[in-house]
């Protein structure tokens, strides 16, 4: 009875756990699509509204990089007259890294597979561990570079949010850019409710008017 009662009570304890977890993963997947969007609907409302090509690049991972720096090259070269290349550089960055994280989990996963496969095969315990280890080693070797890379393109983003915040909101940028560094789930908030803003874009020229072509006398005189 007993032994029953204790198989009973750690099948509910796993069950319990699973069903913890399931909702843990739930919520932060809807957390994380929460933020996504906000930030994704923030740039592409920046980007239309000041005649960026290619607004919808806000939704796609990767290439809104290429979309961040393209809001920071034009407040650089309307605001200052620099001219200046983030676009460029954070889409190669972001391309890079994300060849590098595909290799990365790649690698473990292969790992991981061959010493699932040697163990229902009986392979010998030597041989298998060098199947696992040779790619994990290899995913430790890819994630310095990885490192290096992440930490480039994070440099660029927040140089990118620095002008994106001084192009809507100058008096608060320092404070946006600070909370967006430390308290990184505020960014997502702030380019939202900022995504209107052109505090610190100088003022746009008019859309000129359709000019009504002068009548001459003799037409005035005909259409009488």
């Amino acid at each position: 009875m007993s032994a029953e009662f204790t198989y009973n009570s750690d099948a509910q304890t796993l069950i319990n756990m699973g069903i913890f977890m399931l909702i843990y993963f739930v919520v932060a997947m809807g957390v994380a699509i929460t933020f996504y969007v906000l930030q994704s609907l923030g740039l592409y409302t920046i980007a239309k509204r000041r005649g960026i090509r290619n607004p919808w690049f806000a939704w796609l991972p990767v290439v809104n990089s290429f979309l961040e720096g393209s809001i920071s090259d034009q407040y650089q070269y309307v605001v200052k007259g620099k001219v200046k290349s983030k676009r460029k550089v954070m889409l190669i960055l972001a391309i890079i890294l994300a060849v590098l994280y595909v290799a990365f989990f790649a690698c473990y996963i292969i790992g991981i597979v061959n010493g699932v496969t040697g163990a229902i095969n009986g392979i010998d315990q030597t041989l298998m561990m060098t199947s696992m280890l040779a790619p994990i080693l290899g995913a430790m070797g890819i994630s310095i570079p990885m490192m290096g890379v992440a930490i480039a393109l994070m440099v660029f983003h927040y140089m990118a949010m620095y002008d994106l915040y001084s192009s809507c909101s100058p008096a608060n940028n320092v404070l946006f850019l600070i909370l967006s560094i430390f308290v990184n789930v505020t960014e997502p908030f702030f380019i939202f409710f900022n995504r209107k803003k052109d505090d610190g874009m100088p003022p746009r020229r008019p859309e000129p008017q359709p000019v009504e072509p002068v009548r001459q006398p003799w037409e005035v005189n005909e259409q009488e």
